[in-house]
Order: structure tokens, then sequence, then C-alpha cells
């Protein structure tokens, strides 16, 4: 076969590679070349054969032509079968060293793009790699979730934080999270996000019975519609149902919270410091003592003095008020308690300088379960409140 023609075909193929980073179709090398499809489908066998890339055979596409001397469009009745080219990675990196690429200086992922990385290819970071978005709520819009979620830069952020990035979450062999992301999202970064995200790169071991990261794959390469877990969700959605309950007033005042998140880093400081971004959601700061007492007065038959410490004579607080609401509809404390456990992290947080230790406890755990609890929690109220309230 013509050396020149093969040559030509490897050509065009690198060029339109470092145009959309994509394969080429045998139509277009046919077109670009002037020869029939035929010929184009033997040329990128003969380079598969090479060892020059590879191929996706006998795809069915419709060619479509367009006249500008007669504007009619008719689309094609039957498909042509030809082969889609991809050139290898070794043609594409001796391509970009040798050419004048290498002297754009192309942020990481995209010059990693242009030497043959797949668009859908996944790159692993450490989980610590979210932190900077999760710090900075003014620049960055997020969805995280258990399973990963997307992040995305708000119209106020400087150009050089900008990226849209859709982001799973793995487990690693050691019970951690990594963060896992596309090429075709990371290319897209400015290149100070993408300096950042390159520092954070790993390569672990990762377990095979992982159903989050299962969420994710079937999502973003399936394109199904499969909702992510989030423990957060699921207290900001059982704080919406018990105050639609009190509606028009609000037992919990505060629904919304930009910082709270889950960790990014396995650290007892950052359990901490998520736990005291929750507790300003749940806490007593965001109970209406106002609420609590009405509810007591008109639904449970409570008297003016039972709203007073026994001893003291001084009113009871949000918290006891809360729990004096769990007494009369003779249920177990299990919001009070879980409330005190949080408001416990959040001390530390606040009060204390934890001395970080290298031990086996998954801190990023701890808190999912204390989330969980939180949201039952509300949930278990809420159901008797209700029942309650029917019955009377």
């Amino acid at each position: 076969m013509d050396q020149k023609i093969l040559d030509a075909t490897i050509a065009y193929s690198i060029e339109h590679w470092n145009s959309s980073f994509g394969g080429v179709s045998g139509l277009d090398i046919s077109n670009k070349l002037c020869i029939t499809n035929e010929e184009a489908m033997a040329i990128i066998e003969e380079l598969v054969h090479r060892g020059k890339g590879s191929v996706n055979r006998d795809v069915q596409l419709y060619e479509l032509k367009l006249d500008p001397k007669n504007p009619k469009f008719d689309f094609p009745d039957k498909p042509i079968s030809t082969h889609v080219f991809f050139p290898s990675r070794e043609v594409l990196k001796a391509n970009f060293y040798g050419s004048d690429l290498v002297k754009k200086r192309y942020p990481e992922y995209k010059a990693r793009m242009h030497q043959g990385a797949h668009q859908l290819s996944m790159v692993d970071f450490s989980d610590e790699v979210l932190a900077r978005c999760f710090d900075h709520p003014e620049f960055y819009e997020i969805d995280d979730s258990l399973a990963g979620g997307t992040l995305w830069t708000k119209d106020v952020a400087p150009d050089n934080r900008a990226l849209h990035v859709r982001y799973g979450k793995r487990k690693l062999e050691d019970g951690k999270l990594a963060v896992t992301a596309i090429f075709k999202d990371l290319a897209t970064m400015s290149a100070e996000e993408q300096r950042h995200w390159h520092a954070y790169e790993i390569e672990g071991e990762f377990t095979i019975d992982d159903p989050n990261f299962q969420r994710f794959l079937a999502r973003t390469y399936a394109g199904a519609f499969v909702d992510y877990p989030s423990p957060i969700r699921d207290i900001l959605v059982a704080l919406e149902k018990i105050n639609t309950f009190f509606s028009p007033a609000l037992l919990f005042t505060k629904l919304e919270n930009d910082h709270l998140r889950l960790p990014v880093e396995n650290t007892k400081k950052a359990l901490c410091d998520c736990s005291s971004e929750l507790y300003k959601l749940v806490g007593p700061d965001a109970l209406s003592q106002k609420v609590m007492k009405d509810f007591l007065c008109r639904s449970l038959n409570t008297s003016v003095e039972e709203l007073k410490h026994a001893e003291s004579g001084r009113p009871l607080s949000s918290i006891q008020l809360l729990e004096l609401i769990e007494a009369k509809l003779s249920i177990e404390p299990r919001l009070t308690k879980v409330i005190r456990e949080v408001g416990t992290f959040r001390t530390d947080a606040d009060h204390k300088i934890i001395k970080e230790e290298v031990r086996d406890e998954n801190h990023v755990d701890a808190f999912l379960c204390l989330c969980s609890r939180v949201a039952d929690s509300l949930n278990h109220f809420f159901i008797n409140a209700r029942t309650v309230s029917l019955s009377t």
C-alpha cells in the first residue's frame, strides 16, 4: 500500500484528534483524501495492522451532504458501513513532542488529552482535593453525596477557578475514600484548577464491593437515572418535613448552611468541624422556643409550671423543652440525645486543640453514621408528633 496515503491518513487522524479528541471515520478520510469509503477502510485496517492505532469496525453512519445551491435537505435512506480509526497513544505522544503543541504549554489534563488520553477515562485523587471548593462556597456550587456529585463555579468566581466537573467516590482497600473524575471534565478546568487537582492525584488499590461507585458509573457511562445517597440531604428533608407540620411557624429556624458538608479528610478535626456546621442546623440556637412551648401547652396538655426548672425556677432551655416534648410523646429521647452528641463534637471543634494521631479510625464513616442517626431521629420525632396531633 502507498506509504504516502498511509502517512496522509495518519496526519489527518492526528489533526482530527487534536481538534475533537475523538476517532475519525472512514467517510471523513475518504472525503479528505478523495478516495472511496472502501479504500479508506482498507487503509485503516493496514494502519491497525502496523500498530498505529485501534479501530471500531463496521460502524453504521449516515453521510449528510448539503448543497448550497439546493437548500432542500433529504435525510439519507440507508446508513453506510465504515470504520472509525483512533491513532495510538504512541503516535499522538510522538506528534505532541515533535510539533508546536508542546510549546503551547497546555495544562496537565489538556496536555494528556493531546497525547491520547480518552475523554471518558478516569483519574483518581485523594479526597482532600475537594477541600479547596468546600472551603470557598462563595465561589463554588456543590452537589455532594456518598457516591459523588458535581462541582461548578459561580458567576462571581474569578476565571482562574473555572471548572465544571462530575466526580465519583470510590473506596480504597483500607476503607478510605478517593475521588474520581473523567478527563473530559478535568481538561476544561482552568490551568490553576488543573494544577490543584494534579497535586492530589493518586494510584491505589480499590475494593470491588462498592455500590456507591457503581452508581457513579451507571450515571456517568450508562446515562442511568440513579439517585446518589446523601445523609445531609436526608437531614434537610426531615427538617423541612417537621417545619411543614408546624407551619406556618418554624420549629427549626435555619435550613441552609453552605459550609455543611461531608468530611474530605479522614481526621478527627474534619469530623469535629463538620459536626460543628451540622449543629448550627439542629442545635439549640436553631430551635424555636415559642413553637415548642405552644405545642407543649396546646397539644400535650403541659402546664406553665412544667416549662420551668423544678429547683431553680428558671425557664427550660431549648434542648430541655425538646426533651420534655419527647417525654410527653412517650418516646425515647433519641433526638435530644443525638443533638447533644453533635454538640460534643462542636465543642471540641470550637474549644480544643485537636492533636492528630495516625490511627485506623474512619472519621468519615463516623460522621456519616452520625448524620444517619440525626435524620432517623428527626423522622421518628415527626411521626410521633403528627400521630398525637391527629389523635387530638
